[in-house]
């Protein structure tokens, strides 16, 4: 497709574009899906999408404008990666990122101002972070966003699949923007400061290594948090005491600060600093 034309998508049925389309006017999805197999499928006007866009071609998608509008999902297939000039994602809309195999960071690139909202659905984490972390050293940051202006707004939700199913769940996967402003990154970090640092999970002081042939070295500080601690949370965790269970090892690294007790109910935990147990 080429010249000053426009691409509409209307009915709720699915178009595939898969060649390389040079046509200059905008691309409006307002029904159904669109498919683009092609790098250059969607020429180089602006895109509005107000349905399903599936960016599904090895290599990155180049475009101006893309808005996803409230109740639209546009979703960056595995192996894709996109450079536009503005991202703008409408309350109520969707950005799904498959990371199945992509190891390409970021993932999208805007070079003049992103602005988030709705919800953000991340899946295939193991591929790019750590699935099976052996100390805190190991605990991984990827930028799935990246924008040469600071950032407007924030996911409403975050939801986070295709984790290693053994990773424990004393680790949680987070979303956030980092302390730039211009970088939206995919993070592991320790359960114990989920609340604080506003994580999808819950906090809590457990840490169950269920391997007994497995360990996990703690080189972070663990310190009292139950100043943070959501009061809707489920875990009945006090923010001042660690649990250890399971037949792994626990090994404490840091001076730790927690005043709460320390119970180890399965397994071992070693403390190699004097100030470990808090």
């Amino acid at each position: 497709i080429s010249g000053s034309g426009q691409v509409v998508k209307s009915g709720d049925k699915t178009l595939t574009l898969s060649g390389a389309n040079s046509y200059s006017g905008a691309t409006t999805i307002s029904g159904g899906t669109l498919i683009a197999t092609h790098v250059n499928a969607l020429g180089t006007g602006a895109i509005d999408n107000r349905a399903s866009l599936l960016l599904d071609a090895s290599g990155q998608f180049t475009v101006t404008d893309l808005t996803t509008e409230s109740g639209g999902n546009t979703e960056i297939g595995a192996g894709s990666t996109l450079q536009a000039t503005t991202l703008t994602q409408k309350s109520d809309s969707t950005l799904t990122i498959n990371l199945n195999g992509n190891t390409v960071d970021p993932v999208i690139h805007a070079a003049s101002q992103v602005s988030l909202a709705g919800t953000l659905d991340i899946t295939g984490v193991g591929d790019v972070l750590d699935s099976d972390p052996a100390s805190t050293d190991d605990l991984d940051t990827f930028t799935l966003i990246a924008s040469d202006k600071t950032i407007a707004g924030d996911f409403e939700k975050l939801t986070v699949a295709g984790m290693d199913a053994d990773l424990a769940d004393f680790i949680t996967v987070d979303g956030r923007i980092d302390d730039t402003g211009k970088q939206y990154e995919l993070t592991t970090a320790l359960t114990w400061y989920a609340d604080r640092d506003d994580a999808v999970t819950d906090a809590h002081g457990t840490f169950n290594l269920t391997n007994a042939d497995g360990s996990f070295a703690v080189n972070t500080v663990l310190e009292n948090v139950d100043a943070t601690l959501d009061p809707a949370s489920a875990t009945g965790w006090d923010g001042t005491s660690l649990i250890k269970q399971g037949a792994g090892t626990l090994i404490l690294n840091a001076e730790n600060t927690y005043t709460g007790g320390t119970l180890i109910s399965d397994g071992t935990l070693v403390a190699s600093n004097v100030e470990a147990l808090g």
